[in-house]
């Protein structure tokens, strides 16, 4: 049997389409078991690096990324997610084990890692290799026994490690703080007379022997070492500063009228910041005594202002603290304003809303289609446009879609009830208006219960006949006014 050309054609390109969706889908749900799969693993790989656990436990942490690293290799290669599941599974384990361990290191070796900071903090490597290596491995060693559970030898191996890395900082102080500045030391005592400042290099030399002294003595005193140092460092600078001048003065031939007046200018450019007009006849030291009584005028008004601020940081505590000091009544009528006020909020964007609900279902209806009125909270859609042939009850086709609007409205509030009502003008017996108009009202019911999502339970019909008219029967107008449906929806109050 010959199968049509374009019959073929279309079977293959059907073929394609299926295809290609099922390949979608299947990258769709490759990339969803991705983050399913890995999520929580890659969460502990991440808190475990935050807790060193590659330095604290080393082979722990090894083994758990060496199963993650097979887990993901094998989710590449598309291999069976079970093993995948157990390799996962086996990496989360090791990644706990592995935090574990940290958490006991990290109390175990707290001093030991403080004197490796603090030696790595100088760049110790640079100028004590050797040593630091030497304690590098023996910190190492520490930390296998420690993950092995042997504490004993890891206590052992950690304070002879802490000893290794001190030994290293010490090297490193002295090589590097004090090098530079016993340099400088050694260049001006090969001076000898030459030097024109030799009182300044005898306090530098005093401060750099203490600090050498200071490291001798105790490897925790590096601190105090250091600060010596930079006291003869400076000390240094200024025999240099000294030094330099008095060869300029020499060189040129100054007399010591010469220097006393160089001084008193430097005194004349400090007393001119402060506005002080100084004197020299008394010396020099008149003029530094006039100085001083300045800075003591000035010192005298900023502990003055200082007194004023602490005596407003105090109003403002006892302020601070009579708010604090406010009666529960105070208290409950404040939260209540704050309550009072949130509430009026939400009551106006709940109009708001209304409104706009309002507006738009309005909108729906075109002109002579229907009205909508609000009665309460309960919202009215007058069916003006919805007619029925004489003493008839069917529906005509024309109708549907202005139905069909209404059924569109009851979207807007979920769960609501609906009552639709029938009404009828003044012409004929009381008893056929109230028939005929139960009967519209049902039928609306009934199309409206198949074309919506209202059920049964919470949509039922009522007929009124003539007794609720809205205009007046004596005119032909009043009449077809009064001869209408009205749709009532009842918003659920839950």
């Amino acid at each position: 049997m010959r199968i049509p050309i374009k019959r073929v054609s279309r079977v293959c390109w059907q073929s394609v389409l299926v295809v290609a969706l099922l390949m979608t889908q299947v990258a769709a749900v490759s990339g969803g078991t991705r983050d399913t799969l890995f999520h929580a693993t890659e969460a502990l790989v991440t808190k475990a690096k935050e807790k060193r656990a590659n330095l604290y436990a080393p082979e722990t942490f090894g083994d758990a990324m060496e199963a993650y690293q097979d887990a993901l290799e094998d989710f590449e290669d598309q291999k069976d997610l079970k093993g995948i599941k157990e390799d996962l599974a086996e990496a989360r384990e090791l990644l706990n084990s592995a935090m574990e361990v940290c958490r006991s290191a990290e109390v175990l070796f707290e001093v030991v890692m403080k004197a490796r900071d603090d030696a790595r903090s100088i760049e110790a490597l640079k100028y004590s290799l050797e040593t630091m290596v030497e304690a590098e491995e023996t910190f190492q060693r520490a930390i296998r026994k420690h993950e092995d559970g042997d504490l004993d030898d890891a206590r052992n191996y950690a304070a002879e490690a802490e000893l290794l890395f001190r030994k290293g900082e010490l090297i490193t102080i002295k090589k590097s703080l004090l090098g530079r500045t016993r340099k400088k030391v050694f260049q001006y005592q090969d001076m000898g007379r030459r030097n024109k400042a030799p009182k300044t290099l005898a306090k530098a030399v005093t401060l750099l022997t203490r600090a050498e002294k200071a490291l001798e003595k105790s490897r925790y005193g590096n601190a105090k070492a250091a600060q010596l140092v930079k006291e003869a460092d400076y000390e240094m600078a200024h025999t240099e500063s000294v030094h330099k001048r008095v060869l300029k003065l020499e060189e040129a031939e100054f007399t010591f009228e010469d220097v006393i007046i160089d001084m008193e200018k430097q005194l004349l450019k400090i007393g001119d910041s402060l506005g002080a007009e100084l004197k020299f006849d008394s010396g020099v030291s008149g003029a530094v005594w006039q100085l001083l009584d300045l800075i003591q005028g000035v010192k005298a008004q900023s502990d003055a202002k200082e007194r004023e601020i602490a005596a407003l940081n105090t109003k403002i505590k006892t302020l601070e603290a009579s708010v604090g000091r406010l009666s529960k009544l105070e208290q409950d009528l404040l939260a209540r304003k704050v309550a009072a006020e949130e509430a009026l909020k939400r009551q106006k964007e709940a109009e708001r809303l209304r409104q706009l609900k309002l507006k738009r279902i309005r909108e729906t209806f075109a002109r002579g289609e229907g009205k909508v009125l609000m009665d309460g909270d309960n919202m009215i859609i007058r069916l003006n446009g919805l007619s029925f042939p004489s003493g008839k009850s069917e529906i005509g086709y024309q109708y549907f879609g202005l139905l069909a609007k209404v059924r569109d409205t009851f979207k807007e509030f979920p769960k609501c009830s609906v009552v639709i009502e029938g009404h009828t003008d003044s012409l004929g017996s009381d008893k056929v208006n109230k028939q005929l108009s139960k009967s519209r009202a049902d039928a609306v019911r009934h199309y409206l219960i198949a074309n919506s999502s209202v059920t049964q339970e919470r949509i039922s019909a009522v007929g009124y006949g003539e007794a609720k008219p809205v205009a007046s029967n004596e005119s032909a107008e009043g009449r077809a006014n009064n001869r209408r449906i009205d749709v009532v929806i009842i918003p659920d109050r839950g």
